[in-house]
């Protein structure tokens, strides 16, 4: 009986032990997070004065293989390629698409030199020409000179990443119906990048050629590259005035008969163009554009003409190419992998990885959208832009439709589905070249097969068709078909855990699914609605914007392609904050403060963690003011933003004449 009850005891006392133990995990976890967030920090800097730099300032002691990464998200990247190689390597031997993808790498990760030549050589066959870099005899007429298919062979470069040269064009929506695609095609833009003289020279005698005769050559293809310059830029204000119009292609033949519009068509698309079903939306291209164009390249000879389409294609076929070696090399393909064959990496991280803890990820984010959403909602019926009903109920619509996707992939995929949405690829382990241009020429078929207009294996909000820019990234985006994406690489420390307190996935999670919110609003897609249609009561709304764009454009010298940002960072932090301290009483929040920092400053501490980064470096990296158009410099980005926020300067106990005080902030909803 005695031992019974010692038993007994024991089996009570290991209870309680284990509850404690259960009990003391979270916070173990909290504060060895919060710990780390602190390391990032520099409190020798006043808060008041730089705050990025006071939240910031040492993230770089500790995050510190910057031949791999110079910032926060660079690190989640290279974190996320590092996973991403770990299971190929473990199941590379499983065959299928673990064979395909590890093919590509291999064939990647082993290629001694990268070389553009490999690729042009592998395009002569296709395009039915050769080069003219590659004549034996470079004093001999060129053996395409009489018989060269302009506009054939320009079309069937689009497959392989030209685009922009003579004619723009890309996959669109219609304005009125956002579920339906056309092809666009409109002129070339003044914006495009120039050839360099000097760079081209260069590249002449790369590939061979004496001096004397690179400069010749030069000569003849800066003055069709001045010519084609001066024609956009005198012409663009005029065409940019030219309304958007849709047609077939015999309309277009009709309206533009300067070009065989059904042989250009025939070529960029592999087959007949079809009179009535293909769509065409023609913007800022118009007969005299084309007229001079034509007269332009007639003053060219053929030759130049095939040397000026090369030089483009080289600069498009140069972001194909691995740099480095080593690490640096394996990183770099494993992110032109991910923008190759992102369906692919999706599913097997999927399987590997996110899909193990999905269900209670995946609960805790949606959790956090809706609180996020509810909060949207409250701002705009308070109406602080003073909206009339019918564009309150634009807003509305828009927001509650507007939904979540994590990871992009279809739900419940197949291995046997993922391999025959790769059914057309042949990839070899030994044929770098020959696998990029298969994959390529994949990928814009793929967008091509949107012209159709036909359903498609899986709905478009299973699995969204993307750039390949947005997918080898990990960065959460709002997309065009009313959705915010957020790929698998953001769900995981140290950006996110379920386990963290609800006031650290406020601040930094909340912050960044609430700034992709914003810019369902922002200055682009507000004027598309629900379905992604244009309508006039976006436009309507947008003329209320007036106020704070007036407002933020006095207080903060900023180029105007940084405002849409702008407008979602302000937004972003003030629904991510009131989301949390204003429905979430004193008594029940799990984290009233740590350390000396209240709750209200390890909020905005933590929610510029993102976008720590090695400034000193970056700063010191040639053109770094112009890495990112849009968003800024981090530091830029965060000192100029933050201190908008209402509660900003009294968590840090800011004054007047500090640079961190905003005596006015700028208020959009």
């Amino acid at each position: 009986m005695k031992c019974c009850r010692q038993l007994q005891v024991l089996s009570l006392l290991l209870m309680c032990t284990w509850t404690l133990v259960r009990a003391r995990q979270p916070r173990d976890f909290t504060t060895r997070f919060l710990q780390r967030v602190l390391q990032n920090m520099d409190e020798s800097v006043d808060p008041c004065e730089d705050f990025y730099g006071y939240a910031c300032g040492k993230w770089g002691q500790h995050y510190n293989d910057t031949e791999s990464y110079l910032d926060m998200p660079g690190y989640i990247e290279y974190k996320y390629n590092l996973q991403l190689l770990r299971t190929l390597k473990m199941q590379q031997q499983q065959g299928g698409i673990y064979e395909q993808l590890w093919s590509y790498y291999a064939a990647c990760a082993d290629l001694t030199s990268p070389s553009i030549n490999a690729f042009l050589h592998l395009l002569e066959a296709e395009l039915q020409l050769e080069w003219p870099i590659f004549k034996s005899n470079q004093s001999a007429a060129w053996r395409n000179e009489t018989h060269f298919d302009l506009w054939g062979t320009l079309a069937k470069l689009r497959a392989y990443g030209l685009n922009g040269v003579f004619i723009r064009q890309d996959v669109n929506v219609r304005r009125e119906n956002g579920s339906h695609y056309v092809l666009l095609l409109a002129s070339q833009t003044a914006q495009a990048a120039p050839l360099i003289a000097e760079r081209m020279q260069d590249l002449y005698v790369a590939f061979g050629l004496d001096l004397s005769r690179a400069e010749q050559l030069t000569a003849k293809l800066m003055q069709l590259e001045w010519r084609l310059g001066n024609l956009t830029r005198r012409l663009e204000p005029q065409l940019a005035l030219s309304n958007q119009t849709e047609c077939t292609w015999p309309q277009l033949q009709q309206r533009l008969p300067q070009l065989d519009w059904r042989h250009y068509l025939g070529n960029l698309l592999q087959r007949e163009p079809d009179k009535q079903l293909l769509l065409l939306q023609v913007q800022a291209l118009d007969a005299s554009y084309l007229q001079q164009l034509q007269l332009i390249l007639e003053q060219s000879s053929n030759e130049t003409v095939c040397y000026y389409l090369m030089f483009k294609l080289i600069y498009a076929l140069n972001e194909e190419l691995p740099f480095g070696d080593g690490k640096s090399r394996s990183m770099s393909c494993l992110q032109l992998l991910r923008g190759h064959m992102p369906l692919a990496v999706h599913y097997i991280y999927e399987t590997h990885s996110y899909g193990k803890r999905r269900a209670q990820s995946d609960a805790a984010l949606h959790h956090l959208q809706q609180e996020l959403r509810s909060e949207f909602q409250q701002l705009l019926q308070h109406n602080h832009l003073q909206l009339d009903d019918a564009e309150q109920a634009y807003l509305l619509e828009e927001l509650q439709s507007l939904r979540l996707k994590i990871g992009n992939l279809p739900p419940r995929l197949t291995m046997q589905q993922v391999m025959q949405h790769y059914t057309q690829l042949q990839l070899h382990a030994d044929d770098f070249y020959g696998n990029t241009l298969q994959l390529l020429q994949f990928y814009n078929r793929r967008e091509q097969q949107q012209l159709d207009n036909k359903p498609t294996t899986w709905p478009p909000e299973d699995y969204y068709q993307l750039s390949v820019e947005v997918e080898h990234s990990s960065s959460p985006v709002k997309i065009f078909a009313n959705a915010v994406l957020v790929p698998h690489g953001y769900l995981q420390l140290p950006l996110f855990d379920v386990r963290l307190p609800s006031l650290l996935q406020h601040a930094q999670m909340g912050f960044i699914l609430a700034h992709e919110l914003q810019h369902a609003f922002d200055l682009f897609h507000i004027v598309y609605d629900a379905r992604g249609n244009f309508n006039a009561t976006g436009s309507a709304v947008l003329q209320h914007f007036g106020h704070f764009v007036s407002c933020y454009a006095q207080a903060h010298d900023v180029p105007q392609t940084q405002l849409s940002e702008s407008m979602a960072d302000l937004v972003g932090l003030r629904l991510a904050f009131a989301s949390y301290f204003d429905h979430t009483a004193n008594g029940t929040r799990e984290l009233h403060s740590f350390g000396k920092f209240s709750a209200q400053q390890l909020f905005f501490i933590n929610s510029v963690q993102f976008l720590c980064a090695n400034m000193q470096q970056i700063a010191g990296m040639q053109g770094a003011g112009a890495a990112d158009v849009e968003h800024g410099l981090h530091n830029e980005r965060v000192n100029r933003n933050w201190p908008h926020h209402e509660h900003f300067a009294s968590a840090f106990n800011c004054t007047a004449g500090q640079a961190m005080y905003r005596p006015q902030t700028c208020r959009l909803w």
